[in-house]
């Protein structure tokens, strides 16, 4: 059992490494929609969309199921309600993840990166403009006292 687990676990070392490059485009969309289905399509700009509303939908239907059925009946029937819970976190992951990498080719979207990548730069640069002149001004107040 130790073996097998290992040798597993050896194996999804060597496929997440492996990967790591092609799943960086859309990864964080991907396990933020895991964890809470419509989380990666609001990242990817999709809120507003059919297909965002229904898993939104589709998820509070299916937390509703499983626990009503976990607490009103005995045995395995609310896996009927975790069922359509699991396959819609699923389904929201796979899709934004899918959005994520199209719309990393888009070039709109790579004229919206740089345009902002250059704004942050300026302030970068604004921000130690005045920190240096600060820096300054203390220097100078310190020599005059």
């Amino acid at each position: 059992m130790k073996k097998t687990f290992s040798c597993l676990l050896a194996f999804l070392m060597i496929f997440a490494s492996v990967s790591a490059p092609a799943f960086a485009a859309g990864g964080k969309e991907f396990g933020a929609s895991l964890l809470l289905p419509t989380t990666g399509q609001a990242m990817n700009g999709e809120i507003g969309a059919t297909k965002t509303k229904i898993m939104a939908g589709i998820e509070v239907a299916a937390v509703t199921t499983t626990i009503l059925l976990a607490t009103l009946t005995t045995g395995g029937v609310f896996w009927a309600g975790l069922g359509p819970l699991i396959a819609n976190h699923a389904w929201s992951a796979f899709d934004a993840f899918k959005t994520a990498r199209s719309n990393n080719n888009d070039p709109y979207v790579q004229q919206q990166l740089a345009a902002a990548q250059r704004t942050l730069d300026v302030s970068r640069q604004n921000r130690f403009d005045r920190e240096s002149d600060i820096r300054q001004r203390i220097l100078r107040a310190g020599e005059q006292a």
